[in-house]
């Protein structure tokens, strides 16, 4: 029995005791309270789907069914859209290739985990390109939606055209076994499902890069991680988790049509996930199936009405809870605290290290051992030597013609006018910039043409005049994200222990300085032997700058990082400098102590504005 069939629908769619009240000492503790309803409801849930065939009739046990199909679905598309924040309005495209290789393949008498395993294959071979693409663009979402849409056309139109293959607009029939062994399989089929995609890709360390990549691709890449390749994976993932949940749904529907590819579909399943929540496990089965529900049961019945109903509520939820139905109860169940928390970690595996190239220990205790510090070597290369880079944006050359060498162990303070190319200068040594001449030396490595997650592993820390980090993660779990990514993690010095411990507030929150002090104390944590700064005290207070500029030097001082600082304030300049260079018309006018570059009439002419 199949419940498209069976319905005629569209398949697609505390108070006290007697003996007194309870004492202070025996009343449950909030935090042990959700501890224990954490820890019980997946069992309890779990137990409660088990049980479900013995206490409803062949129909409901049919529709509960399909809302797994549904919320297997929901689930995929949360993968890339709520885990990796790439919108996909076509999803469905996906899905329909798992539908169709059930259909196709019960046509010809092919086995199944054949059929289904060509379809997720097909579904993240044309899932990469159409992710990458995207992604190459300055703002994804556009040019994703549009790809991921077109990609659906494209294979409705050839469903509908290649009706020898595919049955035309009549579809192809699905067929399955009785309605209770299905609903098994079916949930066995969703648990192994949503349990490895939680150890592979919630869970651990790629969980944690991709809240990262999602939340803040910028650090995420100045924290080692590859923000196209983690967000690519999940998206690419997506698309065959949605593959498996439209060769489930074949043989609940019934019949396979050019409809699971349209957009109707995918537009729905944005409502299950919008509804649900976003970035949960319970949130998109929780929205798909109670709106399968409603439909199967009240959908013939009130017809437009229930349509109406459903878009008033998903604009109600939009407005008053724009996380989803889920996310109060999970929000209360994960206690004080961000919304947003950093996976569990599972043990650190040793490595070898991309500097030295030998293997460096795991973590132990609560971090990493201090001890893999690197020392810089005065003697080796130096940590940044560039000539004669060149810079241009469109008809205006930014950059004509740097020559600079910051040597180990000092501190390069960048001076210049506005205009000068300073800001532009440091996003090509860090990466975010491809010069279009000359040559780029890191610790005697050609790093022209490296991204930025490979120049941090050289060595390269950056610090932004706007202070970065992932703002809805607390403080200690910044740390955790930078010790984890780090190549040889050191613990922060320990006038940075306030923000270790604080795990109870998102970093957004904090007072610009101690954003400020938790992006530096995140830098130092991958031990970096360059350290970037643009303007590190800008939006400070004279207290709060004078702090952090004894902390930079203190930095250099005591690991013998190199810094490369690009600053208005001379007085920072005097106090952090061994050598100040001046930038002016896109070239080093002058290089030197501060009151010998100071006093050149060059300077002087180009940046204090004397003649």
């Amino acid at each position: 029995m199949n419940v498209a069939a069976a319905s005629g629908a569209p398949s697609a769619s505390g108070a006290p005791s007697a003996a007194g009240p309870v004492s202070a000492s025996s009343a449950p503790r909030p935090g042990r309270l959700r501890r224990s309803l954490r820890a019980g409801l997946p069992g309890v849930a779990g137990v409660a789907l088990l049980a479900a065939p013995f206490g409803l009739d062949a129909f409901a046990v049919a529709t509960l069914t399909l809302g797994l199909c549904y919320g297997l679905f929901a689930y995929g598309l949360d993968l890339s859209w709520g885990r990796a924040g790439l919108l996909s309005v076509g999803h469905a495209a996906f899905f329909g290739l798992g539908a169709y290789a059930v259909a196709l393949g019960q046509e010809h008498g092919l086995p199944r985990a054949l059929t289904v395993a060509a379809a997720v294959a097909a579904a993240v071979v044309i899932a990469v390109p159409v992710v990458l693409t995207g992604l190459a663009a300055p703002v994804p979402d556009a040019p994703l939606i549009l790809l991921t849409i077109g990609v659906g056309l494209l294979l409705q139109r050839a469903a509908t055209t290649f009706t020898g293959l595919t049955g035309g607009t009549n579809g192809l029939p699905a067929s399955g076994p009785d309605v209770v062994t299905s609903y098994y399989v079916t949930l066995a089929v969703v648990a192994a499902v949503v349990t490895g995609c939680g150890v592979l890709l919630v869970r651990g360390r790629f969980g944690a890069r991709l809240i990262a990549a999602a939340r803040n691709p910028e650090r995420a890449a100045q924290s080692g991680i590859d923000p196209t390749r983690v967000r690519a994976t999940a998206f690419a993932a997506s698309a065959a988790v949605a593959a498996v949940a439209g060769a489930l749904y074949a043989p609940v529907a019934g019949l396979v049509s050019p409809q699971v590819f349209g957009l109707g579909l995918s537009t729905s399943v944005l409502i299950w996930l919008a509804l649900g929540g976003r970035e949960s496990t319970a949130g998109p089965f929780v929205g798909a199936i109670a709106v399968t529900v409603g439909q199967q049961y009240l959908g013939s019945v009130w017809q437009g009405w229930y349509v109406l109903a459903l878009a008033a509520l998903f604009l109600l939820v939009v407005q008053v809870a724009p996380a989803g139905l889920t996310a109060v109860p999970r929000r209360w169940l994960a206690g004080p605290g961000p919304v947003v928390r950093l996976p569990s970690e599972s043990r650190r595996p040793r490595r070898t290290s991309a500097r030295t190239g030998r293997a460096t220990p795991p973590a132990a205790g609560d971090g990493p051992d201090p001890s893999v510090a690197p020392v810089p070597d005065p003697s080796g290369p130096a940590p940044l030597a560039v000539t004669g880079i060149r810079k241009s944006f469109g008809p205006v050359e930014v950059l004509a013609g740097v020559d600079l060498i910051v040597d180990a162990g000092r501190c390069v303070c960048l001076i210049g006018p506005n205009g000068a190319g300073k800001s532009t200068f440091l996003n090509v040594v860090a990466g975010q910039l491809t010069p279009d001449a000359g040559t780029l030396r890191l610790f005697g490595t050609d790093a022209a043409g490296l991204p930025v997650h490979r120049r941090v592993g050289l060595g390269v820390g950056r610090m932004f005049q706007i202070p970065s980090v992932v703002a809805e993660l607390s403080p200690a779990d910044n740390l955790r994200l930078a010790r984890m990514q780090a190549p040889e993690p050191t613990e922060p010095p320990a006038e940075f222990r306030d923000l270790v411990d604080d795990g109870l507030r998102p970093a957004g929150t904090l007072p610009l300085a101690d954003r400020r002090r938790l992006e530096l104390a995140m830098v130092l944590t991958a031990a970096p032997r360059l350290l970037l700064l643009d303007e590190p005290a800008a939006g400070l207070g004279p207290d709060d700058a004078r702090r952090l500029t004894r902390e930079l030097r203190e930095v250099n001082r005591r690991t013998g990082c190199a810094l490369l600082v690009v600053e208005h304030d001379m007085d920072i300049v005097r106090e952090l400098a061994d050598d100040v260079v001046v930038l002016a018309g896109g070239r080093v006018l002058a290089r030197g102590p501060l009151d010998a570059v100071a006093a050149d009439p060059a300077v002087r002419a180009a940046y204090l504005g004397v003649r």
